[in-house]
């Protein structure tokens, strides 16, 4: 057999969490097809980093020669790759991004690709694109371009079906797809604060279902979103049995208040789950900087839960601050129905206190830096307090101003000023450990929660996989145990039946990297920035990374539960 590809004197960490082994793999018609396994490696990397150098002088990724590596019935190949020094792995799983569209317009999506991500969960948070009629797709296009974007893409699907297969080798990542909360009610009661009961129940739990069937790998939910806010707990019992009875998962961004009024979102979650049977999944739960050293109290209810045996799982990002769109400040009273409503309230002077009010008593604290902000370039970066000071204004009314004048596609991320003031290193190496030490976990995976818009997005949608990959060196983590959060874990838990792993048979999904150097080099301050360290990354047997550039090969499939 002439193989496609073969990946020769690689130290393999094929994912199951098992000791690494020194082998090499040979890939046909996008397959692993063959593995061979030449001995058992204790340490890192026996090789050197100047004998890996010295094969590829020697060797080159163009040499057909395939002979001694164990790889039965494998006689050549059309391209060799010498891994000598470098751990080989699955394709790393993003179980968290919000590229829902911008990656149909930046459909190479270098962000993704050049930390080794293979695979990315689209749909989070209850806020996506499908299913949705045309004038639901409209309105919820302008209504989220803060969060996903406005690409001058066609918007000429309505069906889960439909838009997923918008993603088939046509961009460079494979993508898993959910049903977003949002699109059911919007699709049922529209953007407005009722009750989801009786024929609109009805018709919510038929949309949900027939999304599952068409492919989605779970259902999600952003409770701190509109419209996904209006809904109570009975509604998400209600919508969640429709995703256990099809053996998938609901996939929760929790909220931490109701109508006003505190609520224990850990609980509700869990209260949810065991009364619809479904498979539980917390989006992006770890400590912060002010809880840094507390992951027994983080994890108190969560463990007791697990302990008595809800099906749950978790994911985390390597940051301690966040991201997201300014929306999220506005008071519950302006989203009634949705984005135009939305900007005629906005215009209008007289409820300009009204809706300062509602901002300064919001919960979340009114600090960020702008992210995106396709009209004021000029405020990419700086703080809310520096801008507002500079216009003369309030924080809340500078923000209703720009949100107005952007037609609500303005982005940010916490704020990261007053971490490096108020925070000291020893917090910020307790937190770093406490990612770890959640990962530790048999049932935590990884999502960067990414967000590729604006001239600064936050650093995770660059950085979060390498990032951690560094954190294994520095800590003293064991490298087998984290690729199996980043691979096999997201692939059982999203039933992606033939990833994660590095098995015959199993798609090529890989990525190529040197331990002792993979690093994130994306800050606060200059996100966009790749990392070092990640030579290839294959999808689907394609080389999309060459010496840590992309290729510019589509090679990406629409990837479903089970399948």
């Amino acid at each position: 057999m002439e193989a496609d590809i073969v990946i020769k004197n690689a130290t393999i960490v094929d994912g199951t969490g098992g000791d690494r082994f020194r082998g090499s793999i040979a890939i046909k018609d996008g397959k692993l097809a063959r593995i061979s396994r030449q001995s058992n490696l204790e340490e890192s990397a026996a090789d050197s980093r100047e004998a890996w150098e010295g094969a590829r002088a020697a060797n080159g990724p163009g040499s057909s020669d395939v002979s001694g590596l164990g790889l039965e019935g494998v006689e050549s190949a059309r391209e060799v790759i010498d891994a000598q020094g470098m751990i080989a792995a699955p394709g790393f799983i993003d179980t968290h991004v919000h590229s829902d569209l911008m990656l149909l317009w930046d459909r190479q999506h270098a962000s993704g690709l050049a930390q080794g991500i293979t695979t990315e969960v689209l749909g989070q948070d209850g806020l996506s694109y499908a299913p949705l009629s045309r004038e639901n797709l409209l309105m919820n296009y302008k209504f989220l371009a803060g969060l996903n974007g406005a690409p001058d893409i066609p918007l000429d699907w309505s069906s889960v079906r439909e838009y997923r297969m918008k993603f088939d080798r046509t961009v460079a990542i494979n993508t898993a797809y959910q049903v977003p909360h949002g699109a059911l009610r919007l699709e049922t009661l529209g953007m407005r604060d009722l009750p989801l009961t009786g024929q609109h129940l009805a018709k919510a739990k038929q949309l949900l279902d027939q999304g599952l069937k068409e492919g989605a790998v779970a259902f999600s939910t952003g409770l701190s979103y509109y419209p996904c806010s209006y809904s109570d707990t009975e509604e998400m019992v209600e919508l969640c049995k429709v995703a256990a009875a099809n053996d998938s998962v609901y996939v929760t961004h929790y909220r931490t208040v109701f109508r006003g009024e505190p609520i224990d979102p850990v609980l509700e979650s869990i209260e949810i789950a065991e009364r619809s049977g479904v498979k539980l999944h917390f989006s992006h739960y770890r400590t912060n900087l002010e809880k840094a050293g507390q992951v027994q109290q983080v994890m108190a209810a969560i463990d007791a839960a697990y302990e008595r045996g809800v099906d749950l799982t978790l994911e985390l990002y390597p940051y301690p601050s966040g991201s997201g769109y300014v929306v999220i400040w506005l008071p519950l009273w302006c989203f009634e129905g949705g984005f135009d409503a939305i900007l005629e309230r906005l215009a209008d002077p007289k409820l300009r206190p009204r809706f300062i009010e509602g901002m300064e008593q919001n919960t979340i604290p009114l600090r960020g830096y702008f992210t995106n902000l396709p009209n004021h370039s000029q405020y990419v970066g700086r703080s809310f307090r520096e801008v507002a000071e500079e216009r003369g204004q309030s924080v809340p009314d500078m923000l209703c101003d720009l949100l107005l004048a952007e037609k609500l596609q303005v982005g940010y991320h916490d704020s990261p000023e007053w971490m490096f003031e108020e925070a000291s290193q020893e917090a910020w190496d307790r937190f770093n450990r406490d990612c770890l030490e959640l990962l530790s976990r048999p049932y935590y995976m990884v999502g960067s929660d990414g967000i590729p818009l604006g001239k600064n997005p936050h650093p995770r949608a660059f950085g979060t996989f390498p990032r951690l990959l560094r954190f294994c060196r520095e800590y003293d983590f064991r490298l087998e145990t984290l690729v199996n959060r980043m691979t096999k874990v997201p692939a059982d838990r999203f039933g992606l039946a033939d990833r994660g792993v590095l098995k015959e048979g199993y798609a090529a999904d890989l990525v190529i990297f040197d331990e002792r150097r993979v690093t994130d080099t994306a800050t606060y301050q200059q996100s966009r920035s790749g990392p070092v360290g990640i030579p290839y990354v294959l999808v689907n047997g394609e080389v999309a990374v060459r010496g840590e550039q992309v290729t510019g090969v589509f090679a990406g499939r629409a990837l479903e539960r089970g399948r």
